[in-house]
């Protein structure tokens, strides 16, 4: 009896010892992320006016799931963004007979990495919807919509306030179109992200 009591008040004191030595590995996380692609600048092509053009509009809205560790942060996004005229409105339709809207849709698997304390580079490639609508209030004009596709890469840097909040200056050129028509076009944003972790990983050795 005197020699299990001795043995099992042993294994109390080294057990808590043990884990107190053990050291983590890596810590990683997945989790979604918010996005919020609010200011916006298009480089696109006009089919109405059949030219390329540019234009400023506002209001855009996103969702990504994400996988992050020590080496950086994995992401696969999805989003799409408008012209808005105002940052509050959510109508932009002017009392002219007719108009022109632009907006564009997009999948993109980037790489988040660390160049500075609170500064990310961010990194990777995207396949986007450029949207083009002619809208017309008269009946004798039919409105219509356009849909150009393309893949190109996705460059950007990405400043944390802190593991939650986020602002990103992102700059998407197309590097290839579906339309073969060698027009260059890019899609230019600012947008607030807000990360939540949804699940945490830590490995110990």
């Amino acid at each position: 009896m005197k020699s299990i009591i001795v043995l099992l008040f042993s294994l109390f004191l080294i057990l808590p010892c043990n884990g107190q030595t053990d050291i983590v590995k890596s810590n990683s996380k997945i989790g979604i992320t918010f996005s919020l692609p609010w200011i916006n600048y298009y480089h696109y092509v006009d089919y109405y006016h059949n030219k390329t053009n540019k234009a400023f509009g506002f209001f855009g809205l996103g969702i990504s799931a994400y996988y992050k560790n020590e080496y950086g942060k994995f992401s696969f996004n999805v989003s799409t963004t408008d012209d808005l005229a105002s940052p509050v409105s959510t109508n932009s339709y002017s009392q002219k007979d007719s108009r022109t809207n632009i907006g564009c849709s997009y999948f993109e698997l980037i790489f988040h990495r660390a160049i500075r304390d609170d500064i990310n580079l961010v990194t990777g490639f995207n396949f986007t919807n450029y949207n083009f609508h002619f809208e017309s209030k008269s009946d004798s004009i039919l409105s219509y919509k356009k849909v150009d596709q393309t893949l190109g890469f996705s460059i950007g840097l990405e400043y944390r306030f802190n593991k939650y909040y986020s602002f990103a200056a992102m700059y998407r050129p197309a590097i290839a179109s579906f339309e073969t028509d060698a027009k260059y076009r890019h899609l230019i944003n600012f947008e607030l992200r807000i990360d939540l972790d949804l699940i945490k990983r830590k490995q110990m050795i």
